[in-house]
């Protein structure tokens, strides 16, 4: 079980760097952003909930009609997904809705776009389908796209996008002038029943990210074991 933790560990931060370059790291003032405090545990906000979120949730670098983001099995199969905003979509023409209804996945060329199970196993993959102004249809699956999509990161329901890859983890954040302070507590749970392991393992990282995207600070704070169930759940 230590070992299976530590690999886990090890794949997040490898996922992490790659990231980390291919978003680039020529963010100003990169020395001051270092003085940001991690948050404490109950620090900040909780990520805005992206079933909920409306167009007017998100100020995009381009004007789209409408756009979604599509979870899919490794297969390609279509699982679930996260809508703006359905209203949005109800004002779509017919041959408009079968547009980007008929879209389907585009294997992400990165590990953004990609979803795991917590055995580290590929679960599938994310996909960013939009129609533009023009009724063109366009996929995103790479982190330089999205960012490029988004623009300047100034609102929840675009931090939450730009976090999707953490959907599985309990994230805080606070912002503070251009940048945002992020807390991500990352739960391993026991697959030994009886074995006197830990219900859980908590690993807590703090990140510093810029507006436009930029990962200035990422750095895993501690881990710790807890063996009670409510404590495990209260995260």
């Amino acid at each position: 079980m230590k070992l299976f933790k530590v690999l886990l560990l090890i794949s997040i931060v490898v996922s992490t760097s790659i990231e980390v370059l291919a978003v680039g790291s020529h963010a100003s003032g990169k020395k001051e952003l270092q003085k940001y405090k991690p948050l404490k545990k109950n620090e900040g906000k909780k990520l805005k909930s992206l079933k909920l979120a409306m167009l007017s949730d998100v100020h995009l670098a381009k004007p789209v009609k409408y756009f979604d983001i599509r979870q899919y099995d490794t297969g390609g199969k279509y699982e679930t997904g996260y809508s703006f905003d359905m209203s949005a979509y109800g004002k779509l023409t017919g041959r408009e809705k079968k547009k980007i209804d008929s879209v389907r996945l585009v294997k992400p060329r990165n590990s953004f776009w990609k979803r795991y199970f917590i055995s580290g196993e590929l679960a599938g993959y994310y996909n960013l389908h939009y129609l533009d102004s023009n009724a063109e249809v366009y996929t995103i699956n790479s982190l330089r796209e999205l960012l490029d999509f988004l623009g300047t990161i100034d609102t929840p329901a675009e931090l939450s996008i730009f976090l999707l890859s953490e959907v599985n983890s309990h994230v805080r954040y606070k912002k503070v002038g251009n940048v945002y302070i992020v807390r991500e507590n990352h739960l391993t749970y026991s697959d030994c029943d009886g074995c006197n392991e830990p219900v859980c393992t908590l690993s807590v990282r703090h990140r510093v990210i810029d507006n436009r995207g930029n990962i200035v600070v990422d750095k895993w704070l501690y881990s710790k074991d807890i063996r009670s169930e409510k404590e495990c759940s209260g995260f």
